[in-house]
């Protein structure tokens, strides 16, 4: 085995350092430097060995930040403002102007009668009796008494000069014509039943029972300058009567419906043909009929043309109620306007006014019927009646 000389082995020595330091200083580099061959003495020269270049790992440069246009300028973010404190908005109060007119009215059937402004003022007792009804002009009343001396009244509105116009212990119901010349009414009277026959083939016709008396309610009108009375051609059982607003009709509760006639002629005819449509009452100007309608086991007030048409419940109630109110004895006011009525909604009977079409029902004269125990007795008994000042 041959030995290395001395000075060769310290020369392999320092090349191995060299090589060594180069090593290390090339671990901090990207791309490694192309190694440097020393030849060691005695070694043949080799062929170059192919070089091989190293790819430099490829940097990722960001994109450009966003240059901002030019020609638009960057909107301000508003400032939030604090929400200013309000006061609390108060609802509007929408205030009715006052009623106008004055009532006429009866506690009960035959009991006291009172007169009272609209507004509740001025209530004063008149007299006793059923039914009153106003004139037109509000200057006098008609009345009717069950009691002696019996019959059909007129009065002056402050309770003087009291007479007895047409004399039955069964009258009511009056109302003036819009003249105040007539006052129609109602009256128990005695009739005949239509006879029952039978037609019998070879025997003709025979009369198996023949006509007997009857109790009777008709229509009667009595002059009011000189109480010439007049029984207009009617139903068996009429009641109620009202008059068209040029006094040629009278409209009233009949057999089998409405009814209407005249005060002369025989010109009776249906008006219409529901029997539960009882009470009408004509509008001053004689457009509109008010009736009360017996609605299964309650009443109700409705309205309708004066031709019939247009028939439309104003009052009403849920039928999840256990007791169903009654809206009775409707009276329109002077001008046409509003109705005045007496119902049992609140529990005792008492007095309610609306608008012509339904609306705004609420009660009057609360401050009266506190103190005075209104009665009805379901017989379609006038309660209240309204007149202008």
């Amino acid at each position: 085995m041959n030995r290395i000389p001395g000075t060769s082995r310290a020369a392999v020595i320092s090349v191995l350092c060299l090589v060594v330091v180069l090593l290390l200083s090339a671990c901090g580099q990207d791309v490694p430097p192309e190694p440097t061959i020393i030849r060691l003495p005695g070694e043949e020269p080799e062929s170059p060995a192919p070089t091989c270049t190293a790819t430099a790992t490829p940097t990722v440069t960001p994109p450009p930040a966003e240059a901002p246009d030019p020609t638009s300028t960057p909107t301000p973010t508003p400032t939030p403002t604090p929400p200013v404190a309000t006061a609390p908005q108060v609802p509007s109060i929408t205030t009715r102007p006052p009623l106008e007119g004055r009532f006429v009215f009866q506690v009960a059937s035959g009991g006291d009668i009172y007169v009272v402004n609209a507004d509740g003022t001025g209530l004063t007792r008149l007299t006793e009796g059923m039914d009153p009804s106003w004139s037109p002009d509000g200057s006098r009343l008609a009345l009717a008494r069950w009691t002696t001396p019996w019959g059909i009244y007129t009065i002056n509105a402050d309770g003087s000069n009291e007479r007895l116009l047409f004399s039955s212990n069964v009258a009511r119901a009056p109302v003036w014509s819009p003249d105040a010349s007539q006052i129609a009414f109602y009256f128990e009277t005695e009739g005949m039943t239509p006879p029952w026959r039978e037609c019998f083939e070879g025997l003709g016709c025979l009369t198996l029972i023949p006509p007997m008396l009857q109790q009777e309610w008709h229509v009667g009108v009595v002059d009011v300058a000189d109480g010439y009375f007049r029984q207009p051609y009617c139903d068996r059982r009429s009641f109620s009567p009202t008059w068209s607003a040029d006094g040629a009709w009278l409209v009233y509760d009949g057999d089998h419906g409405l009814s209407m006639t005249t005060v002369e002629g025989p010109n009776n005819r249906p008006f219409n043909d529901n029997v539960h449509d009882q009470f009408p009452v004509m509008s001053p100007d004689g457009s509109r009929i008010a009736f009360v309608h017996w609605q299964h086991d309650h009443w109700e007030i409705y309205v309708m043309n004066a031709d019939g048409s247009g028939r439309w419940p104003l009052t009403g109630s849920s039928a999840l109620l256990e007791r169903r109110p009654n809206n009775v004895s409707p009276s329109w006011s002077p001008d046409g306007k509003q109705i005045a009525f007496l119902s049992d909604r609140g529990g005792d009977w008492a007095f309610y006014v609306m608008n012509a079409d339904g609306s705004d029902q609420r009660q009057i004269l609360a401050s009266v019927t506190d103190g005075l125990k209104i009665t009805y007795q379901g017989a379609n008994e006038r309660v209240i009646s309204w007149a202008p000042l």
